[in-house]
């Protein structure tokens, strides 16, 4: 019998011993980032028959409480915390394991601009799709990799694409004379002041300059293939109404023509000359080298609106030779208005979204640079009132250094480079699993898939039920320090008591030994 108490007292040591160094674990760890605690669970320990008083105790397993810890601020743009369920995806680095997974989120970059943990392990995203992706929408890779936020804006990028978004007065009055045939010098309506805009450098140099000028402009900087940076003016002229007897379109399909107004847009591209601080013409239009004035020096569309204001056609001459344009002039109508017509050696471009192809003077070179691009004016509008531009963009770019990241809560990682460029690189991955306390533990917060935690779930931040990503703040531990010492006095106790018992044992047996 004495034998059973010190087995029994024994096992009592052993387990409070094991439940100490749980909570002195706990306590050890109260300020490590992501950290989750711990606990010791005991059961009894029995055989022999249904009245034996039982073998003792044992720790039958030590689990952790992976409930969220408190989220603090830090400043840091690389410190993330996730606020809800999920880990973050971890590259090993020591090879040992596919992926490993942690709360911990203080992150940063290594000398290769990969986003890493504190100790080199490469955090896991999902990589933008370059292809697919547009200025306006990102579209993300479907496989995980590391995230590489250096080599992004290393390689400059050509224009390709302009998106022009803007309202032109439908009320601005007619780009021509009224109440007579012959139109003043700022019109744009006859064929020699049509060749003076679409090719302005050689007619000023002819002595056939245009005079007037244009009803509104906008420019914005474009790049050419090596980052060099040129500057697109964009300048629109009304030139008519055209009613519906006149006119040649049906944009509703309901077998009658339709009234529309008539908008010249011409492009030209000009680059910086830092010794006068001025724009000189730097651009020809590639279309049209082969002509014997070598080219054009600006490229002009006809844009037709319809009367609800809404951008239907887009029109560009037969001829883009200035010799060769064909203009109108507007006969004279009973009242004394001018009657305009469709402009003839013009035709439907049948896009939204025209084609321009420049040559352009590279300034990083001297050399020339072909750029080819297309004007998207898909939201143009024609409303009254007011010139109004809701946005003007484009997609070139020159070579750039990071300079900043943030991080949205749906894990989408922003860039932020030196050429001014702010664009989402990658989004974050996060992983789950039906079994956490299953997980291998391999220290520094992190844990490995096993068997019995099932596969990894994987996902990104806020779907499907992971949590979201809060940017530069950590999840402390979630220690409970209070809690955590009044454990140890109780299980202080029970190892006292344990102890206790087996003094009492060896009283016991002493006893007998006296006898």
């Amino acid at each position: 019998m004495a034998a059973s108490f010190d087995l029994n007292a024994l096992s009592g040591i052993n387990a409070s011993s094991s439940g100490l160094s749980v909570i002195s674990n706990n306590l050890a760890n109260a300020q490590s980032f992501g950290f989750k605690s711990s606990r010791a669970e005991f059961a009894d320990m029995f055989s022999g028959s249904q009245n034996s008083p039982g073998n003792g105790v044992r720790v039958e397993a030590i689990t952790q409480d992976f409930t969220q810890g408190t989220i603090n601020g830090t400043g840091r743009d690389l410190d993330m915390a996730l606020d809800g369920e999920g880990f973050f995806v971890l590259g090993d680095k020591s090879g040992k394991y596919e992926a490993i997974y942690t709360r911990n989120g203080s992150f940063k970059l290594d000398k290769d601009g990969f986003l890493t943990d504190q100790t080199g392990n490469p955090v896991q995203g999902y990589a933008r799709n370059d292809v697919l992706s547009t200025e306006a929408d990102a579209v993300f890779s479907t496989t995980l990799g590391p995230i590489d936020l250096d080599e992004v804006n290393k390689v400059p990028r050509a224009t390709t694409e302009m998106v022009f978004n803007i309202n032109v007065d439908g009320q601005e009055a007619y780009n021509s004379a009224n109440n007579t045939s012959v139109l003043t010098t700022d019109s744009v309506g006859t064929a020699a002041h049509l060749a003076e805009i679409i090719d302005p450098v050689n007619a000023a140099a002819a002595g056939n300059a245009y005079t007037g000028f244009p009803d509104f402009s906008t420019n914005k900087t474009i790049h050419d293939s090596l980052g060099g940076e040129h500057r697109i003016t964009t300048d629109f002229f009304k030139r008519a109404v055209v009613d519906a007897p006149n006119s040649n379109v049906d944009f509703d399909g309901d077998a009658v023509n339709d009234k529309y107004t008539s908008w010249f847009v011409r492009y030209t591209v000009s680059d910086l000359d830092k010794e006068t601080g001025t724009y000189i013409p730097s651009g020809v239009d590639n279309t049209t080298t082969a002509q014997a004035n070598g080219g054009n020096t600006a490229m002009i569309f006809e844009l037709r609106f319809d009367d609800n204001g809404r951008l239907q056609r887009v029109y560009e001459p037969n001829s883009k030779d200035p010799t060769l344009i064909t203009g109108d002039s507007p006969t004279i109508g009973i009242n004394g208005e001018p009657i305009f017509d469709d402009l003839t050696g013009w035709t439907d471009t049948g896009t939204l979204k025209p084609e321009m192809q420049w040559l352009i003077n590279n300034p990083l070179t001297g050399a020339v640079d072909p750029i080819t691009m297309t004007a998207e004016l898909n939201d143009m509008t024609e409303f009254s009132g007011s010139y109004n531009i809701r946005g003007v963009s484009q997609n070139g770019y020159e070579v750039g250094d990071l300079i900043g990241l943030s991080t949205g809560q749906d894990g989408i990682i922003e860039a932020r480079y030196s050429n001014g460029r702010a664009i989402p690189v990658a989004q974050l991955a996060v992983a789950n699993f039906a079994d956490k306390n299953a997980m291998h533990k391999l220290g520094g917060q992190t844990y490995a898939e096993s068997f019995n935690s099932g596969t990894a779930q994987l996902g990104s931040p806020d779907n499907n039920g992971m949590g979201t990503v809060v940017q530069g703040s950590l999840e402390y531990s979630n220690v409970d320090t209070t809690a955590e010492l009044v454990h140890m006095i109780q299980t202080q106790r029970t190892y006292q008591a344990s102890a206790q018992v087996l003094s009492t044992s060896q009283t016991l047996t002493q006893t007998i030994l006296n006898l």
